[in-house]
């Protein structure tokens, strides 16, 4: 029979060890290691001109990247089965340009105005934040995908502030 005592160092050990796994959870929570493939080109617009952004000061937070990852996520070599793209946060749109070809927003999963400026309407993948092209017919031997050493650039902005100001990121990959 387990004495009043004991039950009280049971119950006080539980608390502290939730506690502290709390306490962890709450220290790491958020926290991203930056993807390995990509490499951010500073710049605004299409990527062309733009100075670098200045370095923020030691004590303001870290900017949080609006992209989530870059698709498709399934794996190598499966460019030419999936779309290809970006996933982003929610607010935030991308134009891409794959092999040096700018993809038309008719040619991505996005609804445009009048101007052929992407608005916030949703899609299917929209309403997932992700920005793609594809699969493109003849793959690996159709217009824009080739088998290997593919270059898409992510120009990545706020909807509310538009394309203008966009940070181009950069992430090569293989369809074969």
């Amino acid at each position: 029979m387990i004495d009043r005592k004991q039950q009280r160092l049971v119950t006080l050990a539980l608390v502290v060890a939730a506690g502290a796994a709390l306490g962890i959870g709450a220290l790491y929570q958020g926290d991203r290691l930056p993807d390995e493939s990509t490499n951010v080109i500073v710049g605004e617009g299409s990527g062309a001109g733009g100075s670098p952004a200045a370095a923020p000061a030691e004590d303001a937070p870290a900017p949080v990247s609006p992209i989530e990852g870059f698709l498709p996520r399934s794996g190598e070599a499966s460019a030419c089965r999936e779309p290809v793209g970006v996933d982003l946060i929610p607010g935030y749109a991308a134009t891409l340009t794959i092999n040096g070809v700018t993809i038309a927003p008719e040619q991505m999963n996005v609804v445009t105005n009048e101007e052929g400026e992407i608005t916030g309407e949703l899609t299917a993948t929209r309403s997932l934040s992700q920005y793609t092209f594809g699969p493109e017919a003849d793959c690996p031997n159709g217009d824009i995908l080739r088998a290997t050493n593919n270059v898409m650039q992510a120009c990545v902005y706020r909807l509310e502030d538009g394309p203008a100001s966009c940070v181009v990121t950069e992430v090569t990959f293989d369809v074969l």
